[in-house]
């Protein structure tokens, strides 16, 4: 397995929360689906806890899973500042380590697209499906390709967002990209500018996985793909949705390898 890359940027943990503190529209699916299942709950690269906490504060049993010790000791401190019995560990999500085991387990926000290789890939999905009960539920996470945007120049750079510091300043994000076709992985370097004048800069590698080729490495990996969703209002999965959203099952759940899935996947277009 190649070992992770782009880690850096996560270093910081004060200004990543600050950072996606607004950042709520996916929140609903999470929390709701491990409502639903009751618990116990696996969030795998919780980060700061952004999504772990609302599980946590809605009265659900809930771990949190995540390889940066800077991003376990804010999501810790933020914990404990509620009061909230969360169980945080720092592993590496190709090799979770738990006498537990969960009712759903998700990994949220394209953080999986940070395994750049197909054994890296391989051993996240075969470990968290390890960590499932029977019957249990994973949920992945990740952006669609979008060919436009992975034609992009890299001497063409654009507007990405706007995000406000923890002192307040309003800082405009500028990002270059560059996609490598033959891994498939799209490469961001992200200036955050002041006043027209860089403070910061991220350098942040993504694996791209296409539609086909995730259900395949699913299917690789021991898990039947119960549904599949286009974003998180749980839409249709079609070529144009910005997300692929994923609910697998252990196929050992359903009987032997190989069985069909419970509900088949609609291939739309």
């Amino acid at each position: 397995m190649k070992p992770l890359k782009d880690l850096a940027v996560y270093d910081d943990a004060d200004f990543y929360d600050q950072e996606f503190t607004a950042r709520t529209h996916d929140i609903p699916l999470f929390l709701g689906q491990a409502i639903r299942a009751g618990g116990p709950v696996l969030e795998v690269a919780c980060g700061t806890g952004r999504i772990t906490l609302p599980i946590a504060r809605a009265g659900v049993d809930v771990t949190g899973l995540d390889i940066m010790p800077s991003m376990l000791a804010r999501a810790r401190q933020r914990a404990e500042d509620e009061r909230l019995p969360v169980e945080w560990l720092e592993q590496d999500c190709r090799d979770i380590r738990s006498d537990r085991r969960f009712a759903l387990v998700f990994s949220a926000t394209n953080a999986m697209q940070h395994l750049h290789d197909l054994d890296s890939v391989v051993a996240f999905l075969t470990s968290a499906r390890n960590m499932l009960r029977p019957g249990g539920m994973l949920i992945l996470d990740v952006f669609n390709p979008d060919m436009a945007k992975l034609s992009r120049l890299p001497e063409s750079p654009y507007h990405h967002k706007s995000v406000v510091d923890r002192n307040g300043a309003r800082l405009e994000v500028r990002a270059t990209t560059s996609y490598d076709a033959a891994a498939q992985v799209l490469r961001f370097t992200l200036d955050y500018l002041h006043d027209g004048v860089c403070v910061r800069t991220k350098k942040v590698s993504m694996r791209c996985f296409f539609p086909e080729e995730l259900l395949t490495l699913c299917r690789l990996a021991g898990l039947d793909v119960a549904q599949r969703y286009g974003d998180y209002d749980q839409s249709p999965f079609t070529s144009t949705s910005p997300k692929q959203l994923l609910f697998c099952r252990s196929q050992t759940a359903n009987g032997q390898i190989g069985d069909p899935p419970p509900t088949p996947v609609t291939h739309s277009s």
